[in-house]
């Protein structure tokens, strides 16, 4: 390292510099490192402590090497350590001694925690728009199949016939909770470090309320220690961005297992499917699973952040580095699932014969006939053992219950009639489901039409 060693009498050795520095994590933070020095700038002028020209020269100088980061040509060198002093060394290059001006007032520790916080504002932007689209592209294809019946599951055994859009709406459910945690996480990550200093603050008269005001963030920090030291933002980043993959890979799962030659239940286009190297016949779901595949780095990333910060003593220590790639890496990984999630789904076509005919097995219509027990004024328990001592009969007599007669059924009960035979369709049983958020027929057009589709 060639920087900060005036008080020193050796230069840092290399492999520890190589050790130390964050330059590969850092790439990602030379937009909002130059955004907040920007905003540092200014506030320093209007507190008198920069004159007029030395902050445009100093912010000339900024938007400089922001335009030379967007051509590639600006990129940080190990030697100078950190975004930070890659910037401040160009900028010295640019405009000469006005640069050194700019680290008045504010420590690499205020101003590392800022950069982290503002990247984290722009994923969660980011990420939410990612997860509208995803609603949109589920939305859609829950329109498209308003009238496909399937089973729906427990335990992975077929329970009760359902609308394939209600089980579509179910994902969208999932991801509404993820738009929330990130919206809700927005207000504990929008709070400015700046001016925290390396922990104790200034005696020189900045204003961190206006540099958080430039920066669009809601308020500033109220103890300068905390201020330096927090990361709760990025630990909650994590966990918003793991819960979001974890349901992604819930869904990937799903749409695995219904993609299967033994299910058969939807097709994915050539588009995201890639062929074996060995068997020509295969087209495997290999984006998909891939997005399944990413969830448990994310969970490692929140436990590996946890780790680092349960150790600490109060204060910035260098330790907090190792946040920093965690987050980065995490965020590309969650958008990128993020997009190839809608692109598949985009992709998908729904084998509504195919979903009718195994929706169609008599055995999942047993509740209905409980219910129908029960409308009849049957107690519920007694219409359960009822309605179980029926299955086991049509079970030792090897044929299935839709294939029983009235009068064996009334043999367990005097209440059935005819109208009962009726029951053994899959289309009967999700038309006659009326209860709130069920997958009536009602229900879920109603729901569809609310999302505008």
């Amino acid at each position: 390292m060639q920087v900060l060693r005036k008080a020193f009498t050796q230069q840092l050795d290399q492999s520890v510099t190589a050790f130390i520095n964050s330059v590969d994590a850092d790439q990602a933070l030379i937009e909002v490192d130059i955004q907040g020095s920007i905003a540092h700038a200014t506030m320093l002028c209007q507190q008198g402590l920069l004159t007029q020209a030395q902050a445009a020269n100093i912010v000339s100088g900024l938007q400089t090497i922001l335009s030379e980061y967007h051509t590639g040509a600006f990129v940080l060198n190990p030697v100078f350590e950190d975004v930070h002093m890659n910037v401040e060394k160009r900028l010295e290059q640019l405009i000469g001694q006005d640069a050194l001006r700019l680290h008045t007032a504010r420590s690499r520790n205020d101003q590392v925690a800022l950069d982290l916080r503002l990247f984290v504002i722009g994923q969660i932007a980011q990420h939410k728009a990612q997860i509208a689209a995803l609603k949109t592209a589920i939305n859609k294809s829950a329109a498209e199949n308003i009238d496909a019946v399937m089973p729906g599951y427990t335990h992975l055994q077929r329970a009760q016939p359902v609308l394939f859009a209600h089980a579509m709406h179910a994902f969208i459910e999932l991801l509404a909770r993820d738009y929330c945690r990130f919206e809700d996480l927005e207000k504990r990550v929008a709070i400015s470090p700046l001016g925290a200093g390396a922990q104790a603050g200034t005696g020189l008269p900045i204003d961190p309320h206006l540099s958080a005001k430039l920066l669009g963030m809601q308020s500033c920090f109220n103890n300068s220690i905390d201020a330096v030291s927090d990361r709760d933002f990025a630990a909650e980043y994590l966990f918003a961005a793991s819960m979001c993959s974890v349901h992604l890979s819930q869904m990937a799962e799903t749409f695995v297992i219904w993609a299967s030659r033994e299910f058969g239940f939807i097709t994915f286009s050539d588009a995201v499917t890639t062929a074996s190297s060995l068997m020509p016949q295969k087209k495997n779901p290999d984006p998909v699973e891939i997005v399944r595949g990413k969830t448990g780095g994310m969970i490692g990333a929140l436990v590996n952040i946890l780790s680092t910060l349960k150790g600490l003593p109060l204060g910035y220590n260098r330790d907090l580095q190792e946040t920093k790639e965690p987050v980065i890496k995490v965020s590309h990984e969650l958008s990128g699932s993020l997009n190839v999630m809608a692109i598949a789904i985009a992709s998908m076509s729904v084998n509504a014969d195919v979903t009718l005919k195994a929706a169609s097995d008599p055995d999942m219509i047993t509740t209905d006939l409980v219910e129908y027990l029960v409308n009849k004024s049957v107690p519920f328990r007694r219409a359960h053992e009822e309605v179980s001592a029926l299955v086991v009969f049509a079970r030792e007599k090897a044929v299935s219950l839709s294939a029983l007669t009235l009068i064996e059924l009334q043999q367990f009960s005097k209440e059935y009639e005819h109208d009962a035979l009726a029951l053994f369709d899959p289309v009967v049983s999700v038309t006659a489901k009326t209860s709130h958020g069920s997958t009536g027929v009602a229900k879920v057009q109603a729901v569809a039409a609310s999302h505008g589709l």
